[in-house]
């Protein structure tokens, strides 16, 4: 064995004991508390009955781990990150995906929010209509069916649990469906921020030489940036759902109902 692959021998030995530390802490840090897994109280309406946390604080696991406890906090920033970086990696992939996938009813949604301010205003104002809607639409259609539940099918001993997976089991295809839609908008949006980032002066002489799809990834990774804010994070989400709906509307309506 020469002293190089000695070297890479050492260093893989060593990542190997610090990737299991961090691990080992992490699994402490999520293993409940020796009071949290007693026996809690199934109902309980007080405060004061209110069972413990499930997981451990610093101070705890700093505790128990004993040698390790530097590595705590070094754990806690990883798992913060890595979530994070997780929830940016999802969001370029259902970016891309869709890109490819649906990619002409994309170019249709994006061609439908091409325009000035009132342009804009009219796909925002869309989507505000049709997330309100369809918000309506499924409380009442959820009152409905639980009215149903509660009168028709309670005379069986299962006929209650069978009608409340059958109605579960269809609000989720449409909260599929749903999601399908908004992914395709907020692939539109992106590209069409990506768009407009691009037009600026410092940058408008690249703007033919990046490909639409990587212009439409900068634009996810901006709006996902621009979640993380905390002061205007709900608020831009919501503003880019809204959005989303409004130039898929938008386009279906310009098309006639037809595929673009």
């Amino acid at each position: 064995m020469t002293r190089r692959d000695l070297v890479v021998v050492i260093a893989a030995l060593v990542l190997a004991l610090g990737a299991s530390a961090v691990l080992f802490v992490g699994t402490m840090a999520s293993e409940p508390a020796t009071d949290a897994a007693a026996a809690r109280p199934r109902i309980f309406f007080d405060a004061r009955n209110t069972p413990p946390p499930a997981t451990r604080t610093v101070a705890d696991v700093q505790q128990r781990v004993g040698p390790l406890a530097v590595i705590v906090p070094l754990q806690r920033n990883m798992s913060d990150t890595a979530r994070d970086a997780a929830g940016f990696l999802l969001v370029i992939i259902v970016t891309a995906a869709t890109l490819l996938v649906a990619h002409e009813r994309v170019v249709a949604a994006y061609r439908a929010s091409l325009g000035g301010w009132k342009t804009q205003l009219r796909v925002l104002l869309t989507g505000l209509a049709v997330l309100g809607l369809g918000l309506s639409a499924t409380a009442l259609a959820w009152v409905v069916y639980l009215g149903y539940v509660a009168t028709a099918a309670r005379g069986t001993p299962f006929a209650v649990p069978a009608a409340l997976q059958v109605g579960l089991s269809a609000f989720a295809v449409i909260a599929v469906v749903l999601l399908a839609v908004l992914a395709v908008g907020f692939a539109a949006a992106s590209w069409r921020l990506g768009d407009l980032l691009f037009r600026l002066r410092a940058l408008s002489r690249y703007h033919a030489d990046v490909p639409s799809p990587i212009v439409a990834v900068i634009g996810a990774t901006l709006l996902y940036i621009v979640w993380q804010i905390p002061a205007i994070g709900a608020v831009a989400g919501l503003i880019v759902i809204t959005y989303a709906l409004g130039a898929v509307v938008t386009a279906r309506l310009l098309s006639g109902g037809t595929p673009a």
